[in-house]
């Protein structure tokens, strides 16, 4: 299968080098049998967006594309694709077109953006990064075969070894995340606050936090790099994930699979679906308050260290064997391919299984479930 993929950058190499080295690595393996890349938001604010789906048109068509990608298609700024993704699936290839969601959404503010509502109506697949009120969202604009596909964490970035969590780290727990400032009537941005106060009231000068705005804050630590993250957590005996930024189900940023890749085990919040894809107790530990979260943070830190460093390390190794964005690729394009076989033979296919989800698999379809499918 050839591949064409608009990657939501300026720099596809360098600003997702996780997809885009995955999708390298398929091709190498035979998986696919090539990749190309146009980073939609350098070629469009060079040349504009007509000249953006004119380029994707004639690459798309030079190369025989079997599939198309719209990467992370709700930047800002995005007119309406409709046209020319309407160009692409008249090529002669006959192009499988699928989408992804990448951000979090919310029902009444922060709304999926139409860029993105019309991308998925047009496309054969769609894959979000949670479930719940979106699909239902999506399926009343026209979408169909919408499948969840969580983050994963960048294998470029965040696989080299890390170091080992020691005896006596710098801080008891660390929090890597800027401060939210935002007209969110939700409080997401207050809530983050609150749960910081929270935090730095129990563990003092033993609580670390890292990212922009902390002000005043006598546990801050500064800024941290994106790609440096793993940096900060090696410095604590356990990561502390943050609130999130909406409630959809099954919502997780890439910033727990990139928390436990550093080998520290992580406390998050809890998310209602999310245990379905890392489990509970063993990748990492989740709580629906503060309070739970503090009594999971202190039965780690009771540990004997030994005990504590190699929970850490075997879900480390957890996350870089099937959590990364490679595998992510791997299975989007093992879906797409099995949906393309089956319509070019006038079949329908069958509601792909998800190998990502922790110990059972996706029951029934719906805009409830982790697979809304027509095949």
């Amino acid at each position: 299968m050839k591949l064409l993929v608009l990657y939501q950058a300026r720099d596809a190499a360098r600003d997702h080098p996780g997809y885009h080295e995955g999708f390298c690595r398929l091709v190498a393996e035979g998986a696919l049998e090539a990749h190309r890349a146009i980073p939609y938001y350098g070629v469009s604010e060079e040349q504009g967006w007509d000249w953006l789906w004119r380029f994707a048109y004639e690459a798309a068509r030079d190369m025989e594309a079997d599939a198309i990608f719209l990467h992370f298609f709700h930047g800002g700024a995005v007119p309406d694709p409709s046209s020319g993704i309407r160009r692409l699936r008249g090529l002669a290839s006959k192009p499988t077109i699928f989408a992804s969601l990448g951000d979090p959404f919310g029902r009444l503010v922060k709304r999926l953006p139409n860029c993105f509502r019309a991308a998925s109506a047009l496309s054969d697949v769609s894959f979000l990064t949670g479930m719940g009120y979106l699909p239902r969202q999506l399926m009343a604009s026209g979408s169909k075969n919408l499948v969840l596909m969580p983050h994963g964490c960048c294998q470029v970035r965040f696989s080299a070894p890390a170091g080992t969590a020691c005896a006596g780290p710098e801080f008891d727990v660390v929090f890597v995340g800027s401060r939210i400032r935002s007209w969110n009537p939700l409080r997401m941005g207050r809530k983050r606050v609150e749960f910081v106060e929270a935090f730095t009231r129990r563990y003092g000068s033993r609580f670390g936090l890292f990212g922009n705005d902390w002000n005043g804050n006598p546990s801050w630590q500064g800024p941290v790099p994106y790609a440096a993250q793993h940096e900060a957590y090696c410095r604590s005996a356990v990561a502390l994930g943050g609130m999130p930024n909406m409630f959809h189900d099954y919502y997780m940023s890439d910033r727990p699979f990139i928390a436990i890749a550093s080998g520290v085990p992580l406390v998050d919040y809890w998310v209602p679906g999310v245990d379905r894809i890392l489990e509970p107790d063993r990748d990492w530990w989740l709580g629906r308050s503060h309070e739970e979260m503090f009594r999971l943070c202190d039965r780690l830190l009771e540990m004997p260290s030994g005990d504590r460093v190699r929970l850490g390390q075997e879900a480390r190794e957890r996350i870089l064997a099937h959590h990364t964005q490679y595998h992510r690729c791997a299975e989007m394009i093992e879906i797409v391919k099995r949906l393309r076989e089956a319509r070019l033979s006038g079949r329908r296919a069958a509601e792909p299984e998800l190998s990502f989800l922790a110990g059972s698999r996706a029951t029934g379809s719906g805009p409830d479930s982790i697979v809304g499918w027509e095949g």
